[in-house]
């Protein structure tokens, strides 16, 4: 297992100085438990030059929280001095930027920070939830940095992982191994791996895989993952599980692998697994989405429109994309909206052939 610093940067407006200090009470278990590292301008000293300690806040940081409302946007010390070498830390690879909304405010309409997923909806923000909601938000906002350390400790050594490269235009990958970071967030991996959900899952998580915090905006981290047996006897392998008993109205999860796409550009992919379900009160499906390095959401294709509810035996399912030209990040997974259980296997994504076929990515 590999050390890694646990050190979150937090962005705020000094009139959002409550939901700061609700922030710092979720995050101090964990700073007793994992040395979680928490840094916010009121650590600088009087005396100490605020550029530059800001810098090396930044240079540490392995998460940045973003406390997001209309006096955070209008902040001109935000905006002048925290954001761009915060962005720019960002743009340079290893920085989880989680913007936390707190007000309305214009944050969808801002053409840098909007480009970040968002730890809750801009549409929901914590101001207009009951008290008992938005401290639910902060438990999943820790519990969801908490595993996203686990995730990077866990990744295998540089020896055998690659980092993720910093250029927007990556090379076409050479070899499978998984990334632990990037600047576009917890896990990339350089092609398509663990597709049948047989290697390990530390902690339950499949290798290669994570639960989509900070790329799919308003998902619930609290759905269970786990790896089981396919069938009860045990002779078909295993499948991957996402499941949750209960489930609030718009509450959905997801497990998502992230790979670069760059050389898949201009080309007609296909997603495509068995999915089977039980009891599902909502919908589940598999999804696949297309991102440019500036630009998310070139091709969005989640199953709403075809969706699988209730209980269903194995099934095989597909998602065809035609991938624009722009194409550098191809994002895919499992989605399961409302309660019960969604299993997966034998994912697969496969790219069309001038031949005429179909082959593996």
């Amino acid at each position: 297992m590999s050390t890694i610093e646990r050190n979150v940067f937090i962005s705020y407006c000094h009139a959002d100085a409550g939901w700061l200090d609700r922030v710092k009470v979720h995050l101090r278990p964990l700073a007793r438990r994992t040395a979680l590292d928490i840094w916010e301008d009121s650590r600088i000293s009087p005396g100490q030059e605020w550029r530059e300690e800001i810098a090396k806040a930044l240079a540490r940081a392995r998460v940045a929280i973003l406390i997001v409302s209309a006096d955070f946007l209008a902040s001109e010390f935000v905006v002048s001095n925290e954001l761009p070498p915060l962005l720019h830390r960002a743009a340079q690879g290893g920085l989880l930027v989680l913007p936390l909304i707190v007000s309305p405010c214009l944050f969808s309409e801002d053409p840098e920070l909007s480009r970040y997923q968002c730890v809750n909806s801009p549409d929901k923000p914590l101001a207009g939830m009951s008290r008992t909601e938005a401290e639910t938000v902060l438990v999943s906002l820790g519990r969801s940095i908490d595993d996203y350390f686990r995730l990077l400790a866990t990744s295998p050594p540089s020896g055998t992982a690659d980092i993720a490269a910093a250029s927007p235009r990556p090379k076409a990958p050479s070899n499978t191994q998984a990334s632990p970071e990037s600047q576009y967030g917890p896990l990339v991996v350089e092609r398509p791996i663990n597709l049948g959900f047989d290697g390990s899952a530390p902690g339950g998580m499949p290798i290669g895989w994570f639960n989509s915090f900070g790329h799919v905006s308003g998902v619930s981290t609290d759905y269970r993952i786990r790896v089981a047996r396919r069938s009860r006897d045990g002779t078909a392998g295993t499948c991957a599980v996402l499941e949750k008993a209960t489930a609030a109205s718009g509450d959905f999860g997801s497990l998502m692998q992230r790979c670069q796409g760059r050389f898949l550009a201009g080309r007609t992919v296909r997603l495509q697994g068995e999915l089977r379900t039980d009891s599902v009160s909502g919908w589940a499906g598999l999804w696949l989405r297309a991102d440019a390095a500036d630009e998310p959401n070139l091709f969005f294709d989640n199953m709403a429109g075809r969706p699988v509810r209730g209980t269903t035996d194995w099934t095989r399912y597909f998602i065809d994309a035609p991938l624009p030209a722009n194409t550098d990040w191809l994002n895919y997974g499992l989605v399961l909206s409302g309660a019960g259980a969604l299993y997966a296997d034998d994912i697969r994504l496969l790219v069309w052939t001038s031949q005429g076929g179909w082959e593996d990515v």
